[in-house]
């Protein structure tokens, strides 16, 4: 059995050189894509997940605001004042005085008896209609001709907030017509 001495020399001084230029320039290239990757992700990630809280926050607003706003208004004896700014309501049974408003530029509150509480903040846009209660053929409300012969209110509002200083697609819009029993 004869056993051929292998020449590892040549094999092991190449192995033990570094990375060649090409090498190098390659591996930065990929780790810089890489690395971008994740920063792109991350960042468009924090601003999708601040837009859903943010949107969540309003319609939450949003909704209780129509609660509360409807059962006063379902409940209320006469209106006594309406404009698109602004609605009045009382309740001859009770006494009881509702005022609903909307500042023009920020925030719309509900007046309860002398005491407010604002309802709806960051609020970009707020308009009030009143109604007759019958439709005409093609169930167009007719407009009221006074705050007394109110039985439709017609409200629409649209609130955004800003993510990250810059007003994105974060808002919520809610329009309701209300009906009011008396």
């Amino acid at each position: 059995m004869k056993i051929r001495p292998q020449i590892f020399a040549g094999k092991k001084r190449h192995s033990c050189c570094g990375l060649t230029m090409i090498e190098m320039l390659v591996a930065t290239a990929i780790g810089v894509f890489v690395g971008g990757s994740i920063i792109t992700t991350g960042t468009t990630l924090s601003t999708t997940m601040a837009a859903i809280g943010n949107y969540c926050d309003l319609n939450s607003a949003s909704r209780n605001t129509l609660d509360v706003m409807s059962a006063d208004l379902r409940n209320t004896a006469v209106v006594t004042s309406v404009d698109s700014k602004q609605v009045t309501v009382s309740n001859v049974l009770t006494g009881d005085l509702i005022s609903y408003a909307w500042n023009g530029s920020n925030s719309f509150t509900r007046s309860f008896n002398g005491t407010s509480k604002v309802m709806l903040k960051n609020c970009d846009f707020l308009s009030f209609a009143n109604f007759s209660r019958n439709p005409t053929n093609g169930f167009q409300f007719i407009p009221a001709t006074s705050a007394a012969t109110t039985k439709l209110l017609s409200v629409s509002w649209r609130c955004s907030r800003k993510i990250m200083g810059a007003k994105l697609n974060t808002e919520s819009i809610q329009t309701a017509q209300i009906c009011i029993r008396n």
